[in-house]
This record gives C-alpha cells, structure tokens and sequence, in this order.
C-alpha cells in the first residue's frame, strides 16, 4: 500500500480549519478568533473543550484530550490516524493525488465477503431490469419518469421469482449462509427463498458506498408495497443514510444537505437536477444519522412530505438537528404531496422552485404547532401558547426569541409576564466540575516547572528562541521537557518554522504530546518571543538547579566526617554560592 508523505499529511492539515472540521460533529460556541464546546470525550454538560484557530489544536481542560485535527477525527470516529488524514481530506476538500483505496484500512474478510455477495446480487438484479421478464416493471419506472441513466446511477434493479437470485449467487460460488446473514434469502417452512422477489430492488449503500441492503418496491396491490432489508452485521437501519455516498460531495459544494423521508424522493430529486440530497428511510431521524448529514453539510433542509405524519416528522428531526448544532432549515411544503408526485402533477420546475422556498425551524415549529390547536378555545390556545413559549426560551438568538414573543402575544392575547416569559436568555446554572479532575488540573507548579515549560513555549515561537536556548543552556532537567526540546530543535533545523499540529504527528509518547498541548494551551505563559522572558526563564532554571546542588552538598556535610571530604564539598559550596549571587544580582 503506497504511503503518504509527511510533506502531503502536513498540507492536508495546513489546508484544513480546525474549527469548521470540529463542528462537522459537534456544535462550536465562537465569540471572535475564539472557540469552544461541550468536550464528547467525556460527561460534559458545560463548553470545557477550547478550540486554538491560531494553533490549529484542541485541549479538553477537563478531561485532558488534545490535539490538532487529526487527533480529534481519530478519537471521535474511532479510526486510524490515515483514516483520519482521509477524513480531514474528504471533509476539505483537499485534491488528493492518490485513489481511496489508497487511505483504507482493509475491511475483514468477513465483510468483505458478504460485500461481495452483495454486489453480486444487484449487479445480476440490474441485469434482470433490461430482460423481457422485467418487462412491465421497467416500463413503470419509465412511466414515473426513471431515465436508463438514473437506474444506472442507483444501481435500481429487479429480482424475478422462482428464487432466481439465489440460483444465481450459488451458481456463482456463494454459500447459503451469506445469503441468509445478508438477508437475501430467508427460511420459511418450505426451505430457502429469495426475501425480494416480484420487485424492483433500490440498494442501500453505507457512508463508503459498501453495498448493505436493500428497499424493495411491489407492484401487486395485495402485497406490501414496500419491504426492507431485515437488520444485520452490515445493515443497522438508524445508522444509515441512503445514497449518503453520492451526496456528500454535491451537498459540501452547494453548503447544504436535503434531507427526505425515502428511496423515491431522492430519485424525484435527481429527475429534477438536484444531488445534494438523502435519506433517512423513514421518519425516525436518529443522532447516528445526524452527525452523518452535519459531515455532509452543517446546513442540514428537511423535506419531509407534506402530509400531517410528514410534518409532525418534520419538527422532532429538526430539533434533533438543532440541539446537535446544525443549522436547520425546513422545506415550505404545502402541497400535501411528496417530491415524486409533486413532479408527476406540476413538473420539475416546480420541485426546483419549492426546495428554495424554506424556512428556518423557529418559523416552521410557529406555523406547525399553530396547526396542532384550535385557537378559538381557550384551553388549546393556552396549550398553544405554553409549548410554543419552551420553543422560543429554547432559541439561542436574541432577535428571534423577542420577535416570536412578540408574534405570540399578538397572536393569542397573552401577555409576556403571563406566560412568565423572560425577554433576555438566561444563563444555564454552572455544574460542579468533578473534584478529581479540577485538583489534577489546578495543581500548582514548582519554580524549575514553570521555567522549562516558559523556555519550551518561547522555542515554539521563535527559532531564534532556540538557538539562544541551545547557546545557553542546551538541555532540560524534566525527561519529557527534554524530549519537546529536540523534537523543537529538530524541527527548526528542516525548515525555519515550528507548528505545534505538525509535533502533535510526530511524537510518539502521549506524555510529550500532553506537554506540547499543555504549553500550548497555558494563558500564564508568554507565547510570542521575548528575548528578556526566555533569557530570565533560563536564568532561573540555572538557579534552580544550583539551589539542588546546593542541597545536595549540605545534606552530605551532615552525614560525613572525613576532612578532607568536608573541605572538598565546602569548596564546592563555596562556588555554588558564588554562582547563585550572580543569579540573583542579575535578577534584581
């Protein structure tokens, strides 16, 4: 497998903005170049995680986890470090010279096997969709508008009966029991079957584009019109978003990701032009699914069919959304129609026209929950005016929870100190940081401490730093101090800068990653280069260590009697004494 070179890893990292691939996953609180969030490294309930756009790096001030960007997707997703290059890569944009496969680590033989089987079967169901026995069921898709293009681009297919499928696939070489573990197949009383047969197959692929499971439409009026692939090792229905794959490049340029209901509503977005768009197989929007659209876009429209069920859906995906930190917008769809019949009535034009018509999630949860009351009684306008009072104290923006108050007040007659509602957002009361972790990260620091980690923050701001650093002094006392000072040294001696993201990749010890984070995070410490600072810094280091040797000569002055060994170690006391006024001479 050809590797990538530490001159493209760090570009890639140099290409990415730390805090915009962070709030791919989780939401950011900024106030000017500074960011923060709720750490999802451990039970978090107050922002503890700081965000350094100027370093490129994070640091947990609770539970410790740091690092740059790729320290960040690897402990979130659980991935390799060139999984995590990739990731940063993909989630960038960044023009990578190397295939995919390339950043893979290889799936387990297991997988891949039922991967293969998998393909097998659309590629043979796909196949079956051109023959005279699909006859019927091609000329229904071409009816609906289902261009040989856009069956070829989602892979649509048809499974006839008489089990063909699993005909072919043992013809093939695939045994019984990976049909059944992806649900190809399934025991009934009467021996094996094919679970899709009579029916147009729609294939579901996860994240990767790997083949997973499958939607199967009917057309006989006495059968399910649709089923779904069953559960499996492959298949986790709330994990998964349809055609994800497709669309996450098409939803990353256009800044947002649409989001409906099924199979068909992708499609009947692709017959008007539209790609940036998924599916989350239902109306069951879970977090899994969530945080796969944010990595698409933080903008995340929901368009949901028009119907009552569609648009109660509407509102719990779309606080979800909003309470993991996307940016929601809502699809206007008024027609009472999903997107496949609103082409099939009014055309494409239409289709287009609409999904640019959206609102944001305060102005739909007004409109719908004002559609759940009858405002004439008194009893449900109260009710109204209650649950939409939790929408608006829940608003993060001043502007919008004053303008829905007010739309409230005029709208059902209640006044604000009626509904007890506050008109500036309160602050949420502050947890009880856990005392361990606080005394850990609270612990005061020895003089000599302070002096290596200033000399240390100096080095990384200045190569000049260094080279007096190196004139001066050459080495630090502290093993893991000593370590970031070669690793700064070495740095410098390749090119003339010193990243404190590009260390992060290099080292190799978590305790001198946790040092260069910790330096790097320090407030206390002076991080742009002060020649009197750095010089003062090592001048105190010396001290120090002569006060230890100083120490050490008169515990041993207590213990030994010899003479000649007490007037060495008084000569050696002398000196040290000399060598430490000098110090504090040039101090005062």
């Amino acid at each position: 497998m050809p590797r990538l070179s530490e001159e493209t890893i760090n570009d890639i990292r140099r290409h990415a903005d730390i805090v915009d691939v962070i709030s791919h996953y989780i939401p950011i609180q900024r106030k000017g170049r500074a960011a923060k969030a709720v750490c999802p490294f451990h039970d978090d309930h107050d922002p503890s995680l700081s965000i350094a756009e100027d370093k490129q790096i994070y640091k947990c001030f609770v539970c410790g986890n740091g690092g740059n960007v790729f320290t960040f997707v690897q402990n979130y997703e659980k991935i390799s470090f060139i999984e995590s290059v990739y990731k940063v890569a993909e989630l960038t944009n960044y023009p990578l010279e190397l295939p995919k496969e390339t950043f893979e680590v290889k799936v387990d033989s297991r997988k891949a096997s039922l991967y293969k089987t998998m393909n097998d079967a659309i590629a043979f169901m796909k196949f079956q969709l051109q023959s005279v026995s699909a006859k019927t069921y091609h000329e229904y898709l071409i009816k609906r508008g289902i261009t040989k293009e856009i069956m070829d681009q989602f892979d649509i297919g048809f499974n006839g009966p008489s089990d063909q499928l699993r005909t072919f696939l043992k013809a093939k070489g695939h045994e019984d029991s990976a049909m059944l573990a992806s649900n190809l197949i399934q025991l009934t009383q009467n021996g094996l079957h094919d679970v899709f047969y009579n029916r147009i197959t729609f294939p579901i692929h996860d994240s990767l584009g790997n083949p997973i499971g499958f939607t199967a439409r009917s057309l006989d009026p006495n059968a399910p019109k649709y089923i779904n692939t069953n559960e499996t090792e492959l298949y986790v229905k709330g994990h998964v978003v349809y055609n994800y794959h497709r669309a996450k490049m098409a939803s990353r340029k256009a800044g947002k990701v649409y989001v409906t209901e099924g199979v068909m509503d992708v499609i009947a977005f692709a017959k008007a032009g539209i790609e940036n768009v998924c599916a989350t197989l239902g109306t069951a929007c879970t977090k899994e699914q969530i945080r796969l659209l944010m990595q698409c876009s933080k903008t995340i429209c929901f368009c949901y069919d028009g119907d009552k069920a569609g648009q109660s859906a509407t509102a719990k995906a779309a606080k979800l959304a909003s309470l993991m930190g996307a940016h929601v917008e809502i699809v206007q769809n008024t027609t009472g129609l999903d997107p496949d019949e609103i082409i099939e009535k009014y055309g494409k034009q239409a289709l287009v026209d609409m999904v640019k018509k959206t609102m944001t999630m305060m102005e739909f949860m007004f409109q719908w929950l004002k559609g759940q009351y009858n405002l004439d009684n008194y009893s449900d306008k109260k009710q109204f005016a209650l649950r939409m009072k939790e929408e608006i104290e829940a608003c993060n923006d001043d502007f919008d929870r004053q303008n829905f108050a007010h739309q409230l007040s005029l709208l059902t007659g209640f006044s604000l100190q009626a509904l007890n509602m506050n008109a500036t957002h309160t602050e949420k009361p502050q947890p009880v940081v856990n005392q361990r972790r606080q005394k850990r990260l609270t612990t005061p620091l020895d003089g000599k401490t302070k002096a290596e980690r200033q000399i240390l923050a100096q080095m990384l701001t200045s190569k000049q730093a260094t080279e007096i650093f190196k004139s001066q002094l050459g080495f630090l006392l502290n093993d893991v101090s000593q370590k970031c000072a070669m690793m700064i040294v070495d740095a410098y001696r390749k090119t003339s800068t010193c990243e404190v993201a590009q260390l992060l990749d290099a080292a190799k010890e978590d305790e001198v990653k946790q040092m260069l984070l910790d330096i790097s995070s320090d407030a206390t410490l002076i991080n742009n280069f002060d020649e009197e600072v750095l010089t003062g810094s090592i001048r105190r280091l010396k001290r120090a260590m002569q006060e230890e040797k100083l120490q050490e000569i008169n515990a041993k002055l207590r213990e030994i009697r010899n003479p000649e060994s007490i007037k060495a170690l008084l000569d050696q006391r002398n000196e040290l004494q000399k060598e430490l006024r000098g110090y504090i001479d040039e101090e005062q």
